[in-house]
């Protein structure tokens, strides 16, 4: 099983070119914000399921990346982390894409628990300077 990180706009050109091999897509979003797109399944692009995510980029309530404040009802929860097992024990042996504004943190922090539970290895995260893991959505991830 591979795992990648992206943005959403990677996300969405992903969606909108043709594949060989079928994924799965787990797409966080911020609740507070409207996109004008959103990621689809097509025969073509081979993404066979997506799970949507709702919650803010912050480890812990205060301030989130957008200087908003937020609570903890703002935050990824446990059943957040539920529907991802969820996802991934319907499609076990299914590639990954793991999405989120920026592909920077929430997105790489939930990946980076997947390769761990899955593989024991999150290193190809932790270790690139591309990616800065929000540390709550790993923990809460791979607890679950």
């Amino acid at each position: 099983m591979n795992v990648n990180v992206m943005s959403r706009d990677s996300a969405m050109r992903y969606c909108n070119e043709k594949h060989d091999n079928a994924v799965v897509m787990i797409s966080i979003s911020d609740p507070y914000i409207t996109y004008p797109d959103s990621p689809f399944c097509t025969e073509s692009n081979k993404v066979v399921a997506i799970q949507p995510l709702f919650f803010t980029d912050a480890d812990r309530p205060g301030k989130d990346v957008y200087n908003r404040q937020v609570s903890e009802n703002d935050l990824i929860t446990e059943f957040d982390a539920w529907l991802v097992k969820r996802l991934l024990n319907l499609y076990p042996d299914t590639d990954v894409i793991v999405h989120c504004d920026a592909g920077i943190s929430r997105s790489s922090g939930v990946a980076a628990a997947i390769l761990k539970a899955k593989t024991g290895d999150d290193s190809q995260i932790f270790n690139s300077p591309k990616f800065r893991p929000n540390m709550r959505c790993y923990r809460i991830v791979l607890d679950e």
